[in-house]
């Protein structure tokens, strides 16, 4: 189960890219992985309008592959399903990393968007 404040990370995440504010949202990732073009040109390759979940889709997060990288950093790997104008909850999946580093701080990597050709 991710915890409360990894659910936290994954909303301002999904936030950004709903809101199409690729610039933030690599800034707030540092670049890793997915630059800013990259993350719109798999959101426009969708043909679809992101929007924002319901509240309840973000209760059913599950994190897979929970790795204990130190004694005080968890790394959680999550699927979150992207909904839009068209089809509600869609087939696309924003893939990220997320890291608890020592203090409750967390980062967060987006490894991809999946589905994003299948529009």
């Amino acid at each position: 189960m991710l915890p409360e404040e990894g659910v936290n990370a994954v909303r301002v995440v999904v936030g950004l890219l709903v809101r199409g504010e690729y610039e933030e949202l690599e800034t707030l990732t540092e670049g890793r992985r997915l630059s800013a073009p990259e993350m719109a040109a798999a959101v426009t390759a969708s043909g679809r309008d992101l929007i924002s979940p319901p509240d309840d889709a973000f209760a059913a997060l599950e994190a897979s592959g929970v790795e204990q990288v130190s004694d005080a950093e968890r790394a959680f790997h999550v699927g979150v399903p992207l909904w839009t104008a068209q089809d509600g909850r869609s087939g696309l999946v924003l893939r990220l990393a997320l890291s608890e580093l020592a203090g409750g701080v967390w980062t967060v990597e987006v490894e991809g968007i999946e589905g994003a050709g299948a529009g």
